[in-house]
């Protein structure tokens, strides 16, 4: 390494000429960068520029807008600016702007912009100058309505859980938002019908929107609806319960076999000692349509809780015995 030093040294020292020759060319290319980027220059640069209302108020059908921004600045500044050249889209904020909104179409000067873009396109504290000077802005002014949530999801559940009350949407109703002639066409926005297995305890389920129906235009920021599901455990019993007759036309007369039914049914365990036999009413029509052709009459229920699930009527049918 040493005699690679004496040798350098050794050189410069016979061949004066030449050291000095490149010492005076890096001087000069210091001051002719120094000249050259130390002036002011105007520099363009095209944008595209999208239009945006972060209040959501209304809906832009403004076409994205092409801007070409001037900067005046000197070269050293450019130089150090060279990112914002890459950054070819910007997105302003209408919102941050004082338009009047229920015209439906405005003339913007470009010169109002300027905060925006420069603020963007990491131009902050430059000299700078937009074209063209004005941009035209059309829109739709959106509107709002409450419609109602339908539930098509299915709950399935695992034995002997059983559903204890219907499932209870925790959002009944959304807000859609649009043009007022697409919100007209809609009253109702329905759950997708997502299957839910083997569920054996209270639960929250996240049902999704089906959105699919909505309008052009229109949108729902809520994607989700909660629904509350309440689970028991359930049991089966079966309670013997006397047939009443009820007569429609002149059938004083008449004797129904069984006099008694047998009805099995599902009742959550927390329930179970509530039944009680006149709870539940059995019944028969005897009128000259319902015997007409029949020899067995239909065993019909009335008054069932509605915290029992009836599984089945034994029998079904009674025979009836005419007598004078």
């Amino acid at each position: 390494m040493k005699s690679f030093f004496e040798s350098i040294t050794s050189f410069f020292t016979k061949h004066r000429q030449i050291s000095s020759f490149i010492l005076c060319l890096c001087v000069s290319l210091f001051l002719w960068f120094f000249i050259t980027y130390g002036k002011d220059y105007q520099h363009t640069i095209s944008y595209t520029v999208k239009f945006v209302d972060s209040s959501n108020r209304v809906e832009y059908r403004t076409q994205d807008t092409v801007l070409t921004v001037g900067i005046r600045t000197n070269g050293f500044e450019f130089l150090a600016r060279l990112n914002a050249k890459r950054k070819q889209n910007i997105v302003i904020d209408i919102d941050k702007l004082d338009i009047n909104l229920s015209k439906g179409k405005a003339t913007v000067q470009t010169s109002r912009l300027k905060t925006q873009i420069m603020q963007s396109a990491g131009l902050r504290g430059m000299d700078i100058s937009i074209s063209p000077a004005t941009v035209d802005l059309t829109w739709n002014k959106l509107y709002s309505k409450q419609v109602t949530v339908v539930n098509r999801g299915v709950f399935k559940f695992k034995k002997p859980y059983a559903q204890y009350a219907e499932p209870e949407l925790l959002a009944d109703k959304v807000t859609i938002e649009g043009p007022e002639d697409e919100l007209r066409k809609t009253d109702t926005v329905y759950t997708c019908s997502t299957v839910f297995n083997n569920i054996d305890r209270n639960c929250i389920f996240l049902l999704p929107l089906d959105l699919s129906s909505l309008g052009s235009g229109v949108t729902c920021r809520l994607k989700n609806i909660p629904v509350k599901v309440l689970t028991e455990k359930y049991t089966e019993n079966v309670i013997s319960i006397p047939v009443k007759v009820v007569r429609y036309e002149d059938y004083r007369n008449i004797k129904v076999l069984p006099a008694n039914v047998k009805v099995r049914y599902r009742i959550a365990i927390k329930d179970f000692n509530k039944i009680n036999q006149k709870d539940i009413t059995a019944y028969v029509l005897c009128s000259n349509q319902a015997m007409e052709n029949h020899s067995k009459l239909k065993i019909n229920l009335n008054n069932v809780p509605d915290y029992i699930d009836v599984v089945n009527i034994y029998p079904e049918k009674a025979e009836y015995i005419l007598y004078k």
